[in-house]
């Protein structure tokens, strides 16, 4: 009788056939082997011509459609899949599935613990940046010189296990990569460019990534490489890591500028088909001096009109016009990008952190997923770990305490005390699953491509990288500070109502109450500049920013507070009842960090001395602050120079990120109306870009909310 790997590698499942291949092994050993299987078994994409290869969607064909690798949970199981294939299999790949599935059941109840209501788009998500600069700059070849030397010396039996993994994942590497070359070899094309750049691409292929990148090419190819084998997640520093073999390339007049565009723009393309996520550009380098180059100008070119990557354009008040104004072009494109990062506060915000970050690693911070800050090729980030409903909080303290406080200053505090314990409850939430994973879910690929698993022998989850923290998604800021508003004014200044009247109206969801949910609309609104509300935002802000920070994550460094609600504002806010900023139960929370959609109604600068209330440096794991502005002020060089204006105020009151939607009000409307029409419409959500038909309706219609900002 047949092994169940061997049975399961016939149907396909090769990522599966490995992590059965060795089941009395520990669990890294098990799933680099997974990996190292997986990687021999993927068939190459078909080679078309293109200028990079390979090219095109990250899975193709059938293989791994039951157990499927993943870069941020090591695996996806696909039960149904499972349940499928049994129902037309023969008696021994039954009993191979049946196999499977006790296994995966077994290492699934190790990872299990009670859910909590608070993840708001994350529950223990790790994106992650490989380091892909020391991958063009030294080879694979280099990274298993540097295994074996670790094999040499280590100390204990889990160091071993650890490494022998790597050479595992190493072994699949070199396949895959041959078999790459062997689908350029056996391509041919009539003399053509696409012939000379199938030529150009062999021979470069058989350079990198094992050996070292020798010109701009070769490093592009090597970097688009390591991409796809980290399973198409974020690009991280392109600019930063590829201009020096840009440079070296235009001093030699070997490479032009309009053909590292071209070249860039078809590795966005990569990142966008695979749905991959961010890349920072600009900013500045190690020594912290500005770094702003022709790359930096390619990435922003080749951008226009795209929806991926993520592109995050590091400011500092020394950037240079030019790039000001290739911003400013690429933004009226109405994608949503580049994102605009205020890097002296970040960098201000991770110090102050207590990270310990090294100053010259600061050049490699990259805001991975939407925006979760890391350090490119260093740290092992949860982003999102969890996440925390401030809303949701807010309705038990005002169930609870809004009949029995005498002064808003009480109910104020037990609302901190409510959101003090919930803090704790997530922390331990994390760790736990910290813990869990860093013996049942190992990421072979990430600790091979992040600093410092190698060298300290220890797997990515369970401390291996040079810096560990985690990003916690904080929702519904904007409705809590109008809701403390509203209640302070009608409550317990002007005394419309007794605080349990109030509780009576909320708890029935405003039956037969309109005229006084609309009365609660009139009362401040934070991003309208009033102090009322705006100073609620501060102490808010800042007790949970505090709280967060106070605690520590179990694979190390701190909690850092983000908001960035993606398309996850809307279901954040299905479970949260009628709140008093005339919020009804179930509605939309709101869009990231910035007011409540449609509420900012006195104009930009209002609205971003509102935002510059919140103590933005206090919440590294980044505050997305959507804007929406005609695009007529990006035609003019008045309006230019005006929105120019606006977003360094901004910066200046300590704002740390605004990204930009420019989409005609009228033709969002009709594209709300008719999504059918609209196939390629782009729009900025809470931090990303994302095709306008594929959001659900009812965020469709929080996008036509927005205000829209005249300058």
């Amino acid at each position: 009788m047949s092994s169940p790997h061997s049975v399961l590698a016939n149907l396909g499942e090769n990522f599966a056939a490995g992590f059965l291949e060795l089941p009395d092994a520990p669990p890294v050993r098990r799933w680099s082997r997974a990996v190292q299987r997986r990687l021999e078994g993927t068939r190459p994409p078909p080679y078309t011509g293109a200028r990079l290869y390979p090219t095109g969607p990250y899975r193709t064909g059938r293989e791994d459609s039951i157990l499927a690798p993943s870069y941020s949970f090591t695996w996806s199981f696909n039960r149904g899949e499972l349940d499928r294939r049994q129902t037309d299999a023969t008696p021994e790949q039954r009993d191979a599935l049946q196999f499977l599935r006790t296994e995966m059941d077994t290492v699934e109840r190790q990872l299990s613990q009670p859910a909590i209501p608070h993840t708001v788009g994350g529950n223990g998500y790790t994106h992650s940046i490989p380091n892909y600069g020391r991958v063009i700059r030294e080879g694979l070849n280099s990274y298993q010189e540097r295994v074996q030397q670790g094999l040499a010396k280590a100390a204990t039996q889990e160091q071993r296990d650890f490494l022998a993994g790597m050479l595992d994942v190493l072994a699949g590497v070199r396949v895959w990569h041959g078999r790459l070359l062997a689908e350029l070899e056996a391509t041919h094309f009539a003399p053509s460019e696409a012939e000379d750049r199938r030529l150009r691409l062999l021979r470069t292929l058989r350079q990198v990534p094992f050996r070292p990148a020798r010109n701009f090419f070769e490093a592009l190819v090597a970097y688009n490489f390591v991409f796809y084998l980290d399973g198409c997640d974020n690009p991280g520093r392109v600019d930063y890591e590829l201009e020096p073999f840009y440079q070296r390339d235009a001093s030699e007049d070997v490479t032009s500028f309009a053909e590292a565009e071209a070249l860039i723009r078809e590795f966005w393309q990569n990142v966008d088909t695979n749905s991959g996520w961010s890349a920072s550009i600009g900013g500045c380098d190690g020594n912290g001096q500005a770094t702003y180059g022709d790359l930096t100008l390619a990435c922003l070119r080749a951008a226009r009109g795209m929806r991926r990557p993520n592109l995050q354009l590091r400011i500092r008040q020394d950037m240079p016009d030019e790039v000001w104004e290739e911003t400013l072009n690429t933004v009226a494109t109405g994608t949503g990008l580049p994102a605009l990062h205020h890097e002296e506060e970040f960098l201000r915000s991770l110090r102050e952190a207590d990270l310990g970050i090294a100053e010259e690693d600061l050049a490699y911070v990259n805001g991975g997923g939407c925006t979760e800050t890391m350090i490119h090729g260093r740290s092992n980030v949860g982003s999102l770990d969890a996440g925390i409903n401030l809303p949701l909080v807010l309705v038990g303290t005002l169930a609870r305490s809004l009949s029995t406080v005498g002064s808003f200053a009480e109910l104020l505090d037990a609302y901190r005390e409510d959101l003090r314990r919930t803090i704790a409850d997530i922390a331990r939430y994390v760790n736990h699953d910290q813990e869990a994973k860093s013996h049942w879910r190992p990421q072979p690929v990430r600790s091979l491509l992040t600093d410092d698993c190698i060298d300290r022998a220890q797997e990515f989850n369970a401390g291996g990288a040079r810096y560990n923290w985690s990003v916690i998604n904080i929702a519904g800021l904007g409705n809590v500070v109008d809701s403390l508003a509203a209640v302070r004014e009608v409550v317990f200044e002007r005394g419309e109502l007794t605080g349990t009247q109030l509780a009576d109206v909320l708890a029935a969801n405003f039956a037969d109450q309109e005229p006084l949910r609309q009365r609660l609309t009139r009362c401040p609104r934070f991003g309208n500049d009033q102090p009322a509300a705006d100073e609620l935002a501060r102490q808010v802000g800042e007790f949970v920013f505090r709280e967060f920070l106070g605690h520590r994550a179990w694979r190390g460094g701190c909690f850092l507070g983000s908001c960035l609600m993606f398309v996850t504002y809307a279901q954040a806010g299905k479970g949260v009842g009628a709140t008093p900023d005339g919020r009804l139960a179930g509605a939309p929370l709101a869009d990231s960090a910035g007011p409540v959609q449609g509420r900012d109604l006195h104009g930009p600068t209002a609205c971003i001395k509102s935002l510059g209330a919140i103590p933005h440096y206090l919440a590294p794991g980044t505050l997305v602050v959507n804007a929406r502005f005609a695009k007529e002020h990006f035609r003019t060089p008045g309006g230019r120079a005006k929105l120019k204006a606006l977003f360094q105020t901004y910066f200046s009151l300590g704002g740390m990120q605004m990204q930009v939607n420019v989409v005609d009000q009228e033709l969002l409307r009709d594209a709300v109306a008719h999504p059918e029409k609209y196939p390629s419409l782009v729009v900025r959500m809470g931090g990303y870009s994302e095709y306008f038909s594929r959001l659900s309706q009812e965020l469709r219609e929080t996008l036509l909310e927005r205000t829209e900002h005249n300058v």
